[in-house]
C-alpha cells in the first residue's frame, strides 16, 4: 500500500471511530505526542512516541480519543512530508468540518500540577513518568489535563502545546509541539500555527497559567486567557487548571 493510500485508511478509521461506552478508558495507550519543535535551536523532532507509563488510559475516553490519534497520526504523517496529503484525506466530513477553531495550551501548572500534591490539589492525578519543571517530581495531570479533550476545545478545535520548558514531559495529553518558548514567542508561535493550519486568528485561543505569556496577545487579533487561576504560587499555577476556566471568550484577559 502506498503512504497516502495508508493515511487515507489511518484517517478513515479514525474520523469514523464511533465509541461504545464514553465512559470508559480505553487500554494500551501511552502518551502519543506529535512532532516537537524546540524553539531555541528552531529544529523539529519527529517522535511517535510511546511512553512506558500506562496512566493515560485513564484520562482519554474513547469520544476523545479521536482527537488525540488524529494528531499523533498527522505528525506521522509531518515527519514522512505528506502532511498535505494527510490534510487532503481529513479534509471532508464532519469530523474535518468542525476544525475551524485553533485552542493551544501551556503545559507546566496548566495541563499540570505541583508534582505529587494531591493534598492541596485533591482533583489532581499522579500518572508516573518524570517531571523535571519547578522542583521536580512525578508528573501530576491538573483537573485540564486529564480532561482537556472533553472540553469544547477537544471536541472542535485544534489542539497543540506550547511549553517554555527545554524537553518534552510523558503522560502528557496533548501534542508538545513548540518547547522552550516564553513570553512573546508564545504569541508568535501561536500566529504561525494558526498559519500552517488555514485557521483564521480570531478563532485562535491561547490558555496559560502566566499573565507574562497572555499579555503579548494584545493587540495580534487572537485570544488569550490566563488560567489555574484559583489556587497560586508565587507567578504561576499550583493545582492547574480546571476545564471550566476553558472559556470560549474573545479577547485577551488575566486572573487580575
Amino acid at each position: 500500500m502506498d503512504l497516502k493510500a495508508a493515511l487515507l485508511v489511518m484517517s478513515i478509521m479514525v474520523a469514523s471511530a464511533t465509541p461504545a461506552s464514553p465512559a470508559a478508558p480505553v487500554p494500551g495507550v501511552h502518551g502519543l505526542r506529535g512532532n516537537t519543535e524546540v524553539n531555541r535551536s528552531n529544529s523539529s523532532s519527529p517522535s511517535g512516541h510511546f511512553s512506558n507509563h500506562s496512566s493515560l488510559q485513564n484520562s482519554l475516553s474513547p469520544e476523545n480519543l479521536t482527537g488525540y490519534l488524529l494528531e499523533g497520526f498527522r505528525a506521522f504523517a509531518k515527519a514522512l512530508g505528506m502532511e498535505s496529503a494527510f490534510n487532503e484525506t481529513t479534509r471532508s466530513g464532519e469530523f474535518a468540518k468542525s476544525k475551524n477553531c485553533l485552542c493551544i495550551f501551556d503545559v507546566d501548572r496548566t495541563l499540570t500540577g505541583k508534582q505529587g500534591d494531591t493534598r492541596r490539589c485533591p482533583a489532581n492525578k499522579v500518572v508516573g513518568g518524570y517531571d523535571d519543571a519547578y522542583g521536580g517530581g512525578e508528573v501530576t495531570l491538573s483537573h485540564l489535563g486529564q480532561y482537556v479533550w472533553g472540553t469544547w476545545c477537544g471536541q472542535e478545535c485544534h489542539i497543540r502545546g506550547i511549553s517554555a520548558h527545554h524537553r518534552a514531559r510523558p503522560n502528557i495529553p496533548v501534542p508538545q509541539n513548540v518547547l522552550s518558548c516564553n513570553r512573546g514567542c508564545k504569541a508568535e508561535k501561536a500566529r504561525k500555527m494558526a498559519e500552517e493550519l488555514g485557521i483564521r486568528k480570531s478563532q485562535v485561543y491561547m490558555f496559560d497559567d502566566k499573565a507574562s505569556n497572555i499579555r503579548p496577545f494584545h493587540g495580534t487579533g487572537m485570544n488569550a486567557h490566563q488560567i489555574s487561576c484559583s489556587t497560586r504560587d508565587g507567578d504561576h499555577g499550583l493545582c492547574g487548571a480546571t476545564t471550566r476556566e476553558v472559556r470560549r471568550e474573545k479577547g485577551v484577559s488575566t486572573c487580575r
